[in-house]
């Protein structure tokens, strides 16, 4: 995860320690830059043995599928569900442009959520749940900060054309 998130990006050198450990079976790549994310697949690819890559990219979950990922750990994942699960296997079956256009209807809310400052998309996410009636209150504790009316308005928009509200 990059580190403005809270997380660490691993080097080629921890990269191949963690692979030759006996229960690793999967590496999250999550720092939200994709010549990284590409790095990291080709590093794993040459792994002594098969490692699942994951992608925790939010911003390009697609792309990242047709880079390697065969899965994700993703907050996104939270909201519109259904697509994102027919995207993923769409792409598992090597159709990507049809998960692509699967993508090209979710971007909008995608960009709503993971706008700058990324930091804030925890919060907006809880608005997009509970405008879907999945939470009851989009709280959020400190550090973090409520969205604004604008922002709050912006993904209610992007769920309205999913047809998602």
């Amino acid at each position: 995860l990059q580190p403005v998130l809270g997380g660490i990006e691993f080097g080629r050198e921890t990269l191949d320690r963690l692979v030759r450990i006996e229960n690793v079976v999967a590496i999250k790549e999550a720092s939200f830059d994709a010549r990284k994310f590409a790095e990291t697949v080709r590093i794993l690819e040459k792994a002594p043995k098969k490692i699942t890559v994951l992608t925790g990219n939010d911003n390009f979950i697609y792309e990242s599928l047709v880079m390697g990922a065969e899965g994700g750990l993703l907050g996104f994942g939270t909201i519109a569900v259904d697509m994102q699960v027919e995207m993923f296997r769409l792409a598992s079956e090597g159709r990507f442009r049809e998960a692509g256009e699967i993508w090209k209807e979710l971007l909008p809310l995608e960009e709503a959520i993971f706008a700058p400052p990324v930091r804030d998309y925890r919060a907006r996410l809880k608005v997009a749940l509970k405008a879907m009636g999945v939470i009851d209150e989009a709280f959020v504790r400190p550090p973090l900060l409520p969205v604004s009316k604008d922002e709050e308005e912006r993904i209610r928009a992007a769920l309205k054309r999913l047809g998602a509200l």
